[in-house]
């Protein structure tokens, strides 16, 4: 008889044990970056004349920018 109450005891131990809820805590971590760009505005200078020789003819004769060449002109 006292084998079986032991037997018992036992198996209703171990049915209240495996019944139990047990609850884990856990912590999410959530980590959130942001990302901050500047904004470079470039400003562009008016058009610049192209480098080079340019030659403009009018009514007072002929016109000659030039850099890299030296040019003579004679009537």
């Amino acid at each position: 008889m006292k084998k079986i109450v032991l037997c018992i005891g036992l198996f209703s131990f171990l049915m209240i044990t495996s019944c139990d809820k047990k609850v884990e805590k856990t912590t999410e971590t959530i980590e959130t970056t942001t990302v901050v760009q500047d904004t470079v505005v470039k400003e562009v200078p008016a058009q610049e004349e192209e480098e080079g020789t340019s030659v403009k003819v009018s009514n007072d004769g002929v016109d000659v920018d030039s850099k890299d060449v030296d040019v003579e002109i004679k009537k």
